[in-house]
């Protein structure tokens, strides 16, 4: 066996260091050919440090000696069980199992670095019938060793006397009306977790054979697992083996009046599971399942930050039971070992850094009171938190530095600040005074080019403060109660009509907004698009999340560039690793609302796409994003995509001649569907965005003979196009201008002759443009420019 893991971590030490890490440096990994449960530390007579190993097969004794080499000195064998719990007193090894049905194992370490013995308990002094499981153990610095979970006294803590390590004496138990699951006792008081009724509690157990109930707590996630007290014995730690779970901690100095501090998690959002958790000079060491361990600074408990961290768990992320079972940090080294279920034993060096720490007070700049709910937010180091009732807010971050800190709550104007200074083991106070906003009515109508009411138009206004959203009747009018004034981005649409993007100022004014004709989404409005099909991983119209295969982007997390906003279609956008929320099993489709093509002379569809099929360990691509388009009665196939043209999921902007195609009617619909196929298991992505239809190049602009008039040819284009204008002498001098579709003003013309040929666009960015000719009677029209 020694043969086997020595030549194992050989082969792994070099991928492992690669993993996730925060002041904790990589010495070595050692596979084990079974699961492992939780691990202890050992010191012998010399000076030699040791893992206790706890595995599906006993438990096996690793020098650590030397953190880079650690090697197996002795198995000693037991009944096969995914669980066993390893303490030390003297030099003495207690190890449970819930394996049947051997009772307590007692190791004597004190021959090491020999050869070790070992043997069993079962029970004496009066205990009634043989202990054959424990779940877990915990021994007090008085030497009493408490048995958690076992098969006596339904599961309650049994109390044992260590005066003589290697022959135990029971001395009593808890009442036997609640199973203990685990526990943590500092001289006479047990703090008990009763991980099914969802709370710890006190006991008072001077008295082993009557102990005395003092009080209880339910922990947030109410499957309390696991506790240890701080240092000063003020503060207890719990952690909720339940998925989105926190360590918490706990005031407990009036044991009567048990008062919650704080929690924390080490990957919100991810639903991961905390396990377990110990004490070091005011630092937790957790273990987090697939998370692996956090060492989380608290010393102020009720401003825990997270200054350490290493993943064990390469496999995956989130809620389960697979990764980091336990942490051993008390080898006086500072060594960190480390068991990972299904990775092995891990040895660590962590660096023990103190958290730099943000504190202050939110109130109302006009009444002085406190503000409840307020977001504080370190920028770009994803750390949020939101003020109390009595307005205080309490975060930090692990790394010293000058960071920009916003201050931000609905009905206020938010603050920013800018190079505040955070420094290791130093409390920053910022306290922070919010103005109330002033409210107004806004109220304003939608129209066509003709000066005709749009009804149901929609309009969201998208600010810094908020987003309003509003719907216009059927006189194309709206109105919005308690709007803030402020610069926004206002976006006005409806499905055949093409959509309004601008960068307005608006402060209560009534607003006017118009809208060309045409059918156009880019889907920052719901324009009322379906989604059908047996997959359980949908399309969804939201800003795109990246995911990685590999380095290979399996969704790029981004739209198209040129249109409004952020927004497109994607399937399952869910982010996490590739595999996470790509289609499986069967197909989704996704089809526009009915459009009528009958009024156009040359209609041409526009949409941009991408697509990603690959990640397969058992064989080639075999998933299809396919792109249809009906007329009420035929259905055509427009493209299946090649997942290898381009090799990721970049933007792929297509254009197709409709009547080429298939015959335009009133009754046309666009679907593009992404399907999943068995047996081969791969991923696949797809994105949908920049929907339109333009007139082709063989149209005339039906105003062109008229006194002022405009035409862009060819329209779309890729390279560079051409803009005539035609007027008479009474309009000049005239003004030609061409804006973007967020309104942003890219070229003006004076204009001085009666007609005349303009180039333009060669070096523009692909997307909408506008340009207006401003005479008597202005004359707008729409060109696009397309990806080469």
């Amino acid at each position: 066996m020694i043969k086997r893991l020595l030549t194992a971590i050989i082969a792994v030490t070099a991928v492992f260091t690669a993993n996730a890490q925060l002041n904790v440096t990589f010495r070595a990994n050692l596979p084990f050919p079974g699961d492992l449960s939780n691990i202890c530390g050992y010191v012998d007579s010399i000076g030699n440090e040791y893992a206790l190993v706890g595995w599906s097969s006993g438990v096996t004794i690793v020098n650590v000696n030397n953190p880079d080499s650690p090697y197996v000195v002795q198995t000693i064998g037991g009944i096969n069980s995914s669980w066993r719990e390893i303490k030390t007193w003297s030099h003495y090894a207690y190890v449970t199992t819930e394996g049947c049905c051997d009772g307590l194992q007692i190791i004597d370490l004190g021959t090491l670095p020999g050869t070790v013995v070992a043997k069993y308990w079962k029970g004496s002094g009066g205990i009634t019938g043989n202990l054959n499981t424990i779940h877990a153990l915990h021994i007090d610095n008085d030497g009493f060793l408490y048995l958690f979970g076992s098969n006596l006294f339904n599961g309650t803590a049994l109390t044992v006397d260590l005066a003589d390590p290697w022959n135990p004496s029971y001395q009593g138990h808890l009442p036997n009306n609640v199973y203990v699951h685990d526990g943590y006792v500092y001289h006479d008081t047990l703090y008990a977790c009763h991980i099914y009724d969802g709370y710890f509690a006190i006991w008072d157990v001077s008295n082993k054979v009557s102990p005395v109930f003092i009080n209880n707590q339910i922990t947030p996630g109410a499957f309390t697992h696991n506790a240890w007290l701080n240092d000063e014995r003020t503060v207890l730690f719990t952690t909720d083996e339940v998925n989105d779970s926190y360590l918490t901690s706990y005031d407990i100095t009036n044991p009567s009046n048990i008062k919650e501090l704080g929690r924390i998690q080490l990957t919100p959002g991810s639903q991961s599971i905390v396990h377990n958790t110990h004490t070091l000079n005011n630092f937790e060491i957790v273990s987090w399942y697939k998370d692996g361990i956090a060492i989380v600074d608290v010393a102020r408990p009720d401003n825990m930050i997270i200054t350490g961290y290493y993943d064990t768990y390469t496999q995956g992320a989130g809620s389960g039971f697979n990764g980091c079972w336990g942490v051993y940090p008390f080898l006086p080294s500072g060594t960190l070992v480390v068991s990972d279920i299904d990775n092995g034993l891990y040895v660590l060096t962590p660096d023990y850094v103190r958290g730099c720490y943000l504190e202050g007070i939110v109130t109302d700049s006009t009444t002085g009171t406190p503000i409840n709910g307020v977001t504080v937010s370190i920028v770009g180091q994803n750390v949020t938190k939101q003020t109390n009732l009595l307005g205080e807010y309490k975060t930090g971050f692990a790394t010293a530095g000058l960071y920009n800190v916003t201050v931000a709550k609905a009905g206020y104007y938010p603050q920013s600040f800018n190079n505040i200074n955070l420094t290791n083991g130093v409390l920053t106070q910022l306290d922070v005074q919010l103005v109330p906003v002033v409210t107004v009515s806004q109220s304003g109508n939608v129209i066509d080019q003709q000066g005709n009411p749009v009804p149901n138009a929609q309009i969201s206004f998208i600010g810094n403060l908020i987003t309003s959203n509003a719907s216009a009747d059927a006189n194309g009018l709206f109105s919005l109660n308690g709007f803030i004034p402020d610069s926004y981005n206002v976006v006005a649409g409806k499905w055949g009509y093409i959509t309004s993007c601008q960068n307005l100022t608006v402060g209560g004014a009534p607003l006017t907004i118009v809208l060309d004709e045409g059918y156009y989404d880019d889907f920052t409005l719901d324009m009322g698009w379906t989604v059908t099909g047996p997959s359980a991983n949908d399309w969804e119209r939201a800003a795109p999340v990246a995911t990685f295969n590999n380095t290979t982007a399996a969704n790029p997390g981004n739209d198209v560039s040129g249109d409004c906003l952020n927004i497109a279609y994607v399937t399952d956008n869910g982010g996490g690793g590739p595999w996470d929320h790509d289609v499986d099993f069967g197909s989704t489709i996704l089809t526009s609302p009915v459009f009528d093509l009958t009024g156009y002379v040359d209609p041409v569809l526009n949409y941009s796409r991408w697509y990603y099929n690959g990640g397969t360990t058992n064989g080639a691509p075999d998933d299809t994003m396919k792109v249809f388009l009906r007329n009420g009665t035929t259905t055509v196939l427009l493209e299946t995509a090649n997942p290898s043209t381009p090799s990721n999921s970049s933007w792929v902007n297509q254009l197709f001649q409709i009547n080429q195609v298939i015959t335009p009617t009133n009754n046309m619909r666009f679907s593009i569907q992404v399907r999943d196929s068995a047996p081969v298991s791969n991923i696949v992505e797809g994105g949908l965005d920049y929907f339109y239809i333009t007139e082709g190049t063989t149209s005339v602009d039906e105003d062109y003979f008229q006194s002022s008039a405009l035409k862009v040819y060819p329209n779309p284009f890729n390279e560079g196009t051409s803009l005539e204008f035609r007027t008479n002498s009474t309009n000049l001098p005239a003004e030609l201008q061409v804006t973007d579709i967020t309104g942003r003003i890219i070229s003006t013309f004076a204009i001085n002759t009666i007609t005349g040929l303009i180039q333009i666009g060669e070096h523009w960015n692909p997307g909408i443009y506008f340009a207006t000719l401003s005479t008597e009677r202005s004359k707008t029209v729409r060109f696009i420019k397309t990806e080469k």
